[in-house]
């Protein structure tokens, strides 16, 4: 039997006649015989109102009830998933993700997962049942529930595709799949078919928020194909996969150009000297940091401006006060293989960038970044995908 994984995010599951139009239009695939198992985030907005709740009664809630009261959402919508398929005759079942046998460590509120031990899903899928996974959660060692962070439900959807060695992992959402540049920013985004798994983790780890980066690392590291496509219409979307299509004979064997242009928006910038204390601090650090780096004993790091008061909270604890913090920044980073290494490509893109007042430029072998103020960041994109994607097709 084919086993496919499906995740379906917040806003796909955002409502009641949204769930119910996925169990209608999964009743089709489950009639061919698959097996389906399918990993569901909290309905839109839950997480957020939630940690509202928390927040409007402590500063600074225990990061363990936050993941107690967190993992509701996914309960929710699991819940209500599996009745609408019962409604169209479909057996279901759902479960929790400590009940899924998803093992993490101890690291509540950005666990990481150590195993997956599913045998209770295999068991449903032999009795024929379509099987719902609340995402994002899992059960630490010594037993208590935990929360895998952002994009947590990407990440359970691709452990358990590995795990259940599925033919398949779809990542269903509110858009059609993988484009070049964000379709909100740019007039003529272009759908992208393929993308080696290589540089979606580029772009993931760039700021693309269709899929977390970490549900890619684990596609890399077993193998396992994700197509990322709406959860509105079941179209084909874009595959991530190592079997991309040949190039046609005009196209140039070595030629180099923008694949895709991602980006992060709203980050504060912290710097920290390079102590005995700050590496002693850096120990038990469980927040998510964009981008980092280090020069002459100086500690330079980005985050999103939404973790600010828990990181000043971390740092106050830990008796630490930065040499510097400031705000209003952004990255603009251009990824298609071998434009870091190219001269041209670098002069060309930083005369074009010239009035978006360029703070910093990092390369690599995918990729050639920019720092820059947030308020420059939507003419920049408009901009370059217009000159490097749009003109260029």
């Amino acid at each position: 039997m084919a086993i496919i994984v499906k995740k379906f995010g917040g806003t796909s599951v955002g409502n009641i006649d949204l769930i119910r139009n996925i169990a209608h239009k999964l009743s089709g695939e489950y009639h061919k015989g698959e097996g389906l198992v399918l990993v569901v985030s909290a309905m839109a907005k839950t997480t957020d109102e939630l940690f509202s709740l928390a927040y409007g009664i402590s500063s600074h809630p225990s990061r363990r009830e936050l993941d107690m009261l967190l993992t509701a959402g996914e309960r929710i919508s699991m819940s209500l998933l599996s009745l609408a398929l019962m409604e169209e005759g479909i057996p279901s079942i759902s479960f929790t993700g400590s009940q899924s046998g998803i093992i993490t460590d101890e690291k509540h509120g950005n666990a990481r997962i150590l195993k997956v031990n599913a045998f209770r899903i295999q068991e449903e899928l032999a009795k024929g049942k379509v099987v719902i996974v609340a995402g994002f959660q899992g059960v630490s060692t010594s037993k208590e529930i935990t929360t895998l962070g952002r994009g947590g439900s990407d990440t359970s959807a691709v452990a358990l595709a590995c795990y259940l060695k599925a033919n398949k992992c779809e990542i269903y959402t509110d858009v059609d799949g993988v484009y070049t540049a964000d379709p909100k920013l740019v007039e003529k985004p272009k759908l992208l078919k393929y993308i080696s798994p290589e540089l979606m983790l580029t772009l993931c780890y760039n700021g693309s928020k269709v899929l977390h980066p970490r549900a890619v690392e684990y596609a890399i590291k077993y193998g396992v194909e994700v197509e990322v496509k709406s959860s509105f219409t079941f179209a084909p979307g874009s595959l991530i996969t190592r079997n991309l299509p040949k190039k046609s004979e005009e196209e140039e064997m070595e030629e180099r150009k923008v694949t895709a242009i991602a980006h992060k928006d709203f980050l504060l910038r912290y710097i920290l000297p390079v102590n005995d204390e700050v590496l002693r601090m850096l120990q038990q650090w469980i927040y998510e940091i964009y981008k980092s780096f280090i020069n002459e004993g100086i500690w330079e790091f980005f985050i999103e401006n939404k973790y600010e008061k828990e990181v000043d909270y971390f740092l106050q604890e830990k008796g630490i006060k930065p040499i510097h913090k400031d705000n209003n920044f952004a990255f603009v980073n251009l990824v298609g293989l071998g434009l870091g290494n190219d001269p041209a490509f670098l002069a060309s893109l930083l005369e074009n960038c010239k009035d978006f007042q360029i703070l910093r430029s990092f390369n690599n072998e995918q990729s050639v970044e920019l720092l820059l103020p947030s308020p420059n960041l939507t003419p920049a994109i408009k901009t370059l995908h217009k000159i490097y994607i749009e003109d260029s097709q």
